[in-house]
């Protein structure tokens, strides 16, 4: 994940091939969803540059907050991004899928030692601090909100957060509690089970929905009307100077090693 207002689009090509020749190397993996949650704002290279590299689909978390309630309003969180299609027409297009809340659990399912966890979930019914029933209305009513912000009828529900998974144990065995408890108590016809990002898309894509699409950049990004976080690519004059000339000193580098790649005189080991 790399930042999309100050790099040069070289910087984000060189970043994405290590990451890609690492997961195809070790893992034999090839990402067609990009897990890009918390850059500060999107730009209209990003997604194109994703397009290029075999992305169909990509999730972020951080949007204007103006933009937000607007698509909120017009069920338009999910969308397609056409960037530049003035020049490539729909060639470049990609699903974009927002993030309501942040990428964090819901509010009130907090459950990990790095944070201030919240209240176990309990479903003992014997128990003094037995909670399930109010909890699980808590997560219903959360997923009625989101369905008026979303097309179709799969939710996306993070589970995790900053520096999570301290404990893994108790992350999971909460999880799993609130899962059975939920698909088997719930009267909203609710099914909640373990997913990923491609499921969920490929979840969507099995709908046939007409998305809306859009095609300007994402800058510049505001939590509030009181925080416009625009100083950290319109200053900082220093870190891009070092960037620049760290990306040129490796542009550099490249060239020297492929002539001695070519007469022989290195090798990957080297």
């Amino acid at each position: 994940m790399h930042d999309e207002a100050c790099p040069h689009y070289e910087d984000m090509i060189n970043n994405m091939a290590l990451g890609h020749e690492f997961l195809l190397s070790e893992f034999g993996v090839v990402p067609r969803i990009g897990w890009h949650l918390d850059p500060f704002g999107h730009s209209s290279a990003n997604p194109r540059l994703f397009a290029d590299m075999g992305f169909d689909s990509w999730l972020f978390a951080r949007i204007d907050y103006q933009d937000k309630e607007k698509r909120e309003s017009e069920e338009s969180m999910n969308f397609l991004w056409r960037p530049f299609s003035k020049h490539f027409g729909d060639s470049k297009q990609i699903f974009t899928a927002t993030m309501r809340d942040h990428y964090c659990w819901l509010d009130g399912f907090f459950y990990d030692e790095r944070w201030d966890g919240s209240d176990p979930f309990v479903a003992d019914e014997s128990s003094d601090v037995y909670n399930a029933e109010e909890k699980m209305q808590q997560m219903l009513n959360y997923l009625g909100e989101m369905e008026e912000d979303y097309r179709g009828n799969h939710m996306l529900l993070p589970f995790g957060c900053d520096f999570s998974f301290a404990n893994a144990r108790l992350n999971f065995e909460q999880m799993d509690l609130i899962i059975d408890y939920v698909n088997a108590n719930n009267d909203q016809n609710v099914h909640l089970f373990y997913s990923t990002p491609s499921q969920y898309i490929d979840a969507l894509n099995a709908q046939n929905l007409t998305w809306p699409v859009r095609y300007d950049d994402m800058f510049p990004y505001a939590d509030n009307p009181m925080d416009y976080w625009t100083g950290y690519f319109t200053s900082r004059q220093k870190a891009k100077q070092e960037v620049r000339e760290g990306q040129a000193a490796l542009h550099a580098a490249n060239q020297i090693y492929s002539l001695k790649a070519l007469d022989n005189t290195t090798s990957e080991s080297q």
